[in-house]
């Protein structure tokens, strides 16, 4: 408690900014952050430490849950399985034109993976969920241990530190303009992520990735280049054709696994870009 209190001691959090996801809405959500055991598979050497105990702490420290998603896999149970959560500050003091950055955390109580803790993005124009790469600015792994919970908040105050960093970076990417043979590499490659292995990709015309869905995306900044192609590889839409030559539309992306996956990896392509 000394140690949370420590942490919590120069925060300001008056002046909601947002009053995120209650508890009914969590659970309804997010089943397995309110899990009250851990996998029988797992031995005492696992120290249980349920989610619902990071979303308390960073509650207090002035984080709200404006996000939460769960895994859908038969071979995860649901009180058990991979689920992500995306915290905003209830006092935000840094914004990027549209985009407010945010910290998520992944969890498992299955044993199948520790607490991560990364930079996100949101970006209001189109709802668009970013995360930023850990390559670019750092990630936390939290093992399940007995101190977790503040261990999570510690990581997001240090991330919650780098926001204007965050934001230095994507002012830079919005001065970056790209040739439109630049814009096909980047959408080509992009589509190279979303597909490693497989042909499935080169169905789908890097043109129409480009394409677009409102004015404010318009333009040929990096920046813009970027989130039109990322809402398509992550929400899907662009027409492709099938093996049999069946018109289809890519479909989106709803495992948490490839959604940090394809988030991070085209992150890391658009940083290429500004070397």
């Amino acid at each position: 408690m000394d140690t949370i209190q420590t942490l919590l001691g120069n925060i300001d959090t008056d002046s909601a900014f947002v009053d995120g996801l209650d508890r009914v809405q969590l659970e309804k959500l997010t089943p397995a952050a309110y899990a009250t055991e851990p996998h029988e598979k797992l031995t005492q050497r696992y120290a249980f430490v349920p989610t619902s105990a990071v979303i308390d702490t960073m509650r207090r420290a002035g984080f709200n849950v404006v996000q939460a998603v769960q895994s859908r896999s038969r071979k995860q149970l649901p009180a058990f399985a991979r689920h992500a959560l995306r915290f905003r500050k209830v006092k935000s003091e840094v914004f990027v034109g549209e985009v407010v950055p945010e910290i998520l955390v992944l969890n498992s109580h299955d044993g199948t993976s520790a607490y991560h803790v990364r930079i996100a993005l949101f970006r209001a124009i189109c709802s668009n969920g970013m995360i930023v790469s850990d390559t670019a600015f750092p990630s936390w792994r939290v093992p399940h241990r007995g101190s977790a919970a503040v261990e999570v908040l510690e990581a997001a105050l240090r991330l919650a530190q780098q926001f204007g960093e965050v934001g230095a970076v994507i002012e830079r990417m919005r001065h970056i303009y790209l040739t439109e043979a630049q814009r096909l590499t980047f959408a080509s490659d992009a589509l190279a992520i979303r597909y490693p292995n497989e042909l499935a990709g080169q169905a789908v015309s890097p043109a129409e990735l480009l394409k677009a869905r409102r004015p404010e995306d318009a333009g040929a900044d990096l920046w813009r280049t970027l989130n039109v192609v990322q809402e398509y590889l992550l929400q899907g839409g662009a027409p492709r054709v099938t093996a049999t030559k069946r018109q289809v539309r890519m479909r989106g992306v709803r495992a948490i696994r490839e959604d940090v996956r394809i988030n991070s990896a085209l992150w890391e392509r658009a940083m290429l870009e500004m070397a």
